[in-house]
């Protein structure tokens, strides 16, 4: 025990030298979490995030306004409408609005009309912005329908004797609906998705300082020193497991209250935080040993510092970018969410999300954390079989 606290209070030292490298792990993550939170906060909220401007075009003033007024709403303002066709199309193309709904002249007339085996529905046509999201075209796309549905129900009911306006059949009056997230105090925001996810990018960064260190202190014989005075491999390298698991765990620490503070200070949504945080540190811990683990395997396998850089830096991009981290898998099409599963970034982040999001138990952390648990364990057991490797033949060549 004395000799492994040794060697962590040599790691520490030589950590405390490059005060720059330690800057990167904290000051990166914390970049990234400030600027993903607020790129991609409109993309996380419920609901429309965006106002959409639209116009309707109809020969009826009295048609226009009631459809101006049964559409607008949940992220859609009404604009008023466009002298002709041509200049809504040019309208459009510009962005200013994004919607125009044109009307046929004969549109009332068609709506009365039953709906017999010759007849064809009446045709709508809605100009768009190509760079309108698909979500809210959808959205739009939705309301128009319901509108028309509303309107010939009403249509019909006249033609039966009945009273009845379009606006009697308005989807949004025909009832309210409350929306209950379940396993949180609130809906997973932008803040919630990147605090976690570049966090965890962060710490399988500090396979960049345990490599280079370990290529350089071979170089230089400190290695060869330890191991001639009989310190097992395998304690050297349990021995740079503990500086960097306290690095990570500051990592953590630090991060989080980046989303707690520094996030809404540059106009973001505050981190909230989980009740229960032993479970926020057991996934921390987990993910701390899994990246160590990734440090540990390429710093063996890596002969010189351009190595360790290459292997290090574009696995971790590779395995973020697959894993959930740099995208969010929620938008990756099915295939992609797929691979996503091998990505062990992707293990932490459930791990997060399980206590973060939907302030889950033990149960719901348990097979995350398991897997980043024996990947570590395998990891360090590939990192001593290479070097047992390499040892042996060392003298055959």
């Amino acid at each position: 025990m004395r000799r492994l606290l040794a060697l962590w209070e040599k790691e520490c030292l030589a950590l405390s030298r490059d005060v720059l490298g330690l800057a990167v792990l904290f000051l990166m993550p914390a970049a990234f979490i400030v600027v993903m939170s607020l790129a991609l906060s409109d993309v996380f909220k419920g609901g429309l995030a965006r106002q959409a401007e639209f116009a309707v075009m109809a020969a009826d003033p009295k048609l226009a306004g009631v459809l101006e007024r049964n559409l607008a709403g949940d992220g859609f303002r009404a604009a008023p409408a466009p002298a002709d066709e041509a200049a809504a199309r040019d309208g459009v193309r510009r962005g200013t609005p994004s919607l125009v709904l044109v009307v046929p002249r004969d549109f009332e007339r068609a709506l009365s009309a039953p709906l017999a085996a010759g007849n064809a529905p009446p045709q709508l046509t809605l100009l768009i912005d190509p760079a309108l999201p698909p979500t809210q075209l959808l959205a739009f796309r939705q309301r128009v329908l319901g509108v028309a549905l509303g309107l010939r129900v009403a249509a019909a009911m006249r033609r039966a004797g009945i009273a009845a306006d379009g606006d009697a059949f308005d989807l949004k009056r025909a009832a309210t609906l409350s929306i209950e997230t379940i396993g949180g105090s609130g809906r997973p925001s932008s803040v919630q998705q990147n605090v976690p996810a570049w966090l965890i990018f962060g710490m399988f960064f500090v396979v960049m300082p345990i490599s280079s260190l370990f290529v350089v202190e071979r170089r230089e014989g400190t290695l060869a020193r330890l191991v001639s005075l009989r310190v097992p491999f395998s304690m050297l390298l349990l021995g740079k497991v503990g500086p960097y698991f306290v690095v990570n765990l500051a990592q953590a620490v630090l991060m989080l209250l980046a989303g707690r503070t520094l996030v809404p200070w540059f106009g973001g949504e505050t981190l909230a935080l989980p009740a229960r945080w032993d479970l926020l540190a057991a996934v921390t811990a987990c993910t701390s040993f899994a990246a160590i683990g990734w440090g540990l395997l390429v710093a063996v396998c890596s002969r010189t510092l351009e190595q360790a850089t290459v292997i290090g830096g574009v696995g971790n991009i590779l395995a973020a970018a697959v894993g959930g981290i740099m995208v969010p898998r929620f938008v990756m099409p099915e295939s992609m969410q797929r691979l996503s599963e091998v990505s062990p970034m992707a293990w932490a982040l459930d791990g997060f999300h399980a206590v973060i999001l939907r302030q889950g138990g033990a149960a719901d952390i348990a097979a995350p954390c398991a897997k980043l648990l024996v990947l570590a364990a395998a990891l360090f057991a590939v990192a001593l079989w290479v070097h047992h490797r390499r040892r042996v033949l060392a003298p055959a060549q």
